[in-house]
């Protein structure tokens, strides 16, 4: 009997196990992001392999004729990791932007505080003496704090979709096959399917990171030069308009107030760009306060139209970005199109400078 349960707990976790192996090691050894998100990464996982072992405590324990001690453990433990796991990946999916990360844990410390008072008191759950689980008044508090971060780590994901769809793509798609195995789990029609669904997309969320860091530029999180030839070898039989941006003074910003504020330049730049360019336009960054963009569905002239709307609009703030713009039709050597936009954006840039003074 003892032998059965654990070939059939082997055989329902053996590919969970191997993720988190895998994820472990994975982040373990990268020296790709700071150590907060790795350290995010980390408590996602661990949690993760909590929720595992916690998952296959309450299954077997759930055949036994009465409820025992580790019926109710599991129950409690359960309860607390879900809505853990999702507040450390809130802190990913949040890591660009500025966050108290103390009022956001406190949902979740209090979901687990209270689960684990309902072991005795039966305010979020208890069992009958058939061990047949029962809902206390405070029962679905576990699924409010859930949908509490999936709502939080939505808003972020909202905040930087004009930037990297990807990522907001990934998240929804982990967080919408979450929410799929917790219904299935709740409707008692599959088991410990909810953090095998979990481990799996935390490590491929993982991947994902660490194949963007090579894509986009880390302060951004615009495609970066590579991208941007890449992008131009694929389009290379097809009319497009490219665009040469350069954003005055960032060095006499980065010289007289700090990197801080040349950081803050270039953001405030690029979220206009974003506002105008994110439909009609891929947008990259290619240095230092060096971008170009890429219309593929616009002539020239409409682009000329967009980059004036950009212009407007980024006259509401204190910076300014010379632009220029040049045709690539097919048959044409990109670089030489480059160079024309280049051109007419240092035409654009003595302009500016002039207007100064």
């Amino acid at each position: 009997m003892a032998a059965d349960m654990v070939r059939d707990i082997i055989q329902h976790n053996y590919s969970s196990i191997l993720f988190f192996l895998f994820l472990v090691v994975f982040v373990s050894t990268n020296r790709t992001f700071n150590r907060s998100v790795i350290w995010n990464f980390l408590g996602a996982a661990f949690f993760t392999i909590l929720l595992t072992v916690s998952d296959n405590i309450r299954f077997y324990s759930a055949k036994l004729s009465s409820p025992d001690i580790y019926r109710y453990l599991s129950a409690a433990c359960g309860y607390s990791l879900r809505p853990l796991i999702l507040f450390f990946l809130a802190l990913v999916t949040s890591r660009n932007f500025k966050k108290n990360v103390f009022y956001l844990i406190l949902p979740a410390a209090v979901n687990a505080l209270i689960s684990f008072i309902s072991i005795p008191t039966g305010i979020m759950f208890s069992f009958t003496s058939a061990n047949r689980f029962v809902h206390g008044p405070l029962g679905y508090l576990c699924h409010v704090t859930s949908l509490f971060y999936m709502i939080y780590i939505l808003h972020y994901l909202l905040k930087q979709f004009k930037s990297n769809r990807i990522e907001c793509l990934v998240i929804s798609v982990i967080m919408f096959s979450a929410f799929i195995a917790a219904f299935l789990e709740h409707l008692k029609l599959f088991d410990l399917i909810l953090s095998q669904t979990m481990g799996i997309g935390i490590v491929f969320y993982f991947l994902l990171l660490n194949v963007q860091v090579y894509k986009r530029d880390t302060l951004t999180q615009l495609l970066n030069r590579r991208c941007f030839y890449l992008d131009l070898s694929r389009l290379k039989n097809r009319k497009v308009v490219i665009l040469s941006m350069d954003l005055n003074n960032l060095k006499k910003i980065n010289d007289g107030f700090g990197h801080a504020a040349g950081d803050a330049a270039i953001n405030t730049t690029v979220e206009c760009m974003l506002a105008v360019f994110y439909k009609c336009a891929r947008v990259y960054r290619t240095g230092g306060d060096e971008f170009m963009a890429i219309f593929k569905k616009m002539n020239l002239e409409q682009a000329r139209i967009k980059v004036e709307e950009f212009t407007k609009k980024l006259s509401q703030t204190q910076f300014r970005v010379a632009c220029g713009l040049a045709e690539f039709n097919p048959g044409d050597n990109f670089e030489k199109v480059i160079s024309l936009s280049d051109a007419e954006m240092y035409k654009h840039k003595k302009f500016l400078k002039e207007l100064e003074g």
